[in-house]
């Protein structure tokens, strides 16, 4: 039976799985580090912060180089580089002006040595290439759906990416093994209505994650060989998207959008409880592991969207089960949320903002001494 998550109230949540009960713990918004963690993180700041544009969203950003990186923008699917950690930001590609895209959705360095991105509207979706550090671009595929979404390459070199009102009106991915010169049109959930598949958890070998979501609940499937069969593992009634995985240790971390909420595993995906839940109302972007002194921390952009103005900010913690401490406010907004983030140096990383009828924003933060 796969697991399912009920309200009970305003702030409790049941799983359900193989006779195992778990109760969830309350809603716990995470306290600024100078009030509750003093000394614990590091300074932050923000030293500059970049709006392209006619854009509505900083779609995704990612390193490159030390001090060099690309973001994505939402609108006409722009691509901007930078080359100096953050501080100023030069327009390489238009995607749509070139495909008359309106996104760039995730980035991937694959093993070749090549980037590649994902995108939206109008179908077909495309996948694209550079072979240049991303100041030009090539389509590679176009799919049967509206966008492509989750991306990921295997130990194999097969990648995978993750659709979006797939043609087949299924919950499908596109799965290649030769680089894009052929690709398979698999179907996630062969009896279950389309959704998107929005991210994918990979650690290397033949286990593969994929975050489920829009049109219907947040759900979490499972692959052990290598994305060509799938098997629902969870299903997340209140979650709207599945946003991002990551692992810390031996446990498994799920970001879901609409209620704020990570959900954890730490049995390979087989049953999955609520970790924390941050806001009754918001979103989760990504979270990324951050090596500072030594210590391994964890940065996760958010938004708390309980009331208006929607409020955009960092989150940090030490220990992804335990507490979170919220490290820095981007800034305030009628609307969108913090969706992605990518470290730009030691010491620098590029956070990006925004959504539908908002002016996108690119956050350049510089990491400093401990906080006082």
């Amino acid at each position: 039976m796969n697991p399912s998550f009920c309200s009970l109230g305003l702030t409790v949540f049941i799983s359900l799985l193989a006779g195992c009960w778990v109760q969830a713990d309350d809603v716990k918004q995470a306290k600024p580090v100078a009030e509750a963690a003093a000394g614990r993180f590091p300074a932050v700041e923000i030293v500059r912060v970049f709006e392209p544009e006619g854009e509505s969203n900083v779609r995704s950003s990612f390193q490159l180089a030390d001090g060099v990186a690309l973001i994505g923008t939402e609108e006409s699917g722009d691509v901007f580089k930078t080359e100096d950690a953050g501080q100023t930001w030069r327009k390489v590609w238009d995607g749509g002006e070139a495909w008359n895209i309106q996104d760039v959705r995730n980035y991937l360095r694959a093993r070749d040595g090549h980037l590649y991105i994902t995108t939206s509207e109008p179908s077909p979706a495309l996948i694209a290439r550079s072979t240049d550090e991303g100041e030009s671009w090539a389509v590679v595929a176009r799919t049967q759906a509206s966008r492509t979404v989750g991306l990921v390459e295997l130990d194999s070199g097969t990648m995978l990416v993750g659709l979006r009102r797939s043609k087949n009106d299924r919950i499908s991915i596109v799965r290649s093994e030769d680089g894009w010169e052929t690709f398979d049109w698999i179907k996630v959930d062969h009896e279950a209505p389309r959704q998107n598949v929005t991210c994918f958890g990979y650690w290397g070998g033949s286990d593969i994650w994929a975050g489920i979501g829009y049109e219907a609940s947040g759900k979490v499937y499972h692959s052990n060989d290598e994305g060509r069969t799938w098997t629902q593992q969870a299903d997340f009634p209140e979650a709207r998207d599945l946003m991002d995985f990551f692992k810390a240790g031996d446990d498994i971390f799920v970001l879901a959008s609409g209620v704020a909420t990570l959900f954890k595993s730490s049995d390979m995906g087989s049953s999955w409880s609520k970790s924390r839940q941050f806001w009754s109302k918001g979103f989760l972007g990504q979270c990324k592991p951050f090596i500072w002194q030594g210590k391994t921390l964890w940065l996760m952009p958010a938004t708390d969207q309980r009331q208006k103005p929607y409020r955009h900010v960092v989150l940090i913690s030490d220990d992804p089960d335990g507490e979170w401490f919220e490290w820095i406010e981007l800034a305030q907004d009628q609307i969108g949320g913090a969706s992605n983030l990518a470290l730009l140096s030691d010491d620098t990383l590029v956070v990006g903002t925004g959504n539908h009828s908002a002016q996108g924003k690119a956050y350049t933060l510089k990491i400093g001494c401990v906080s006082p």
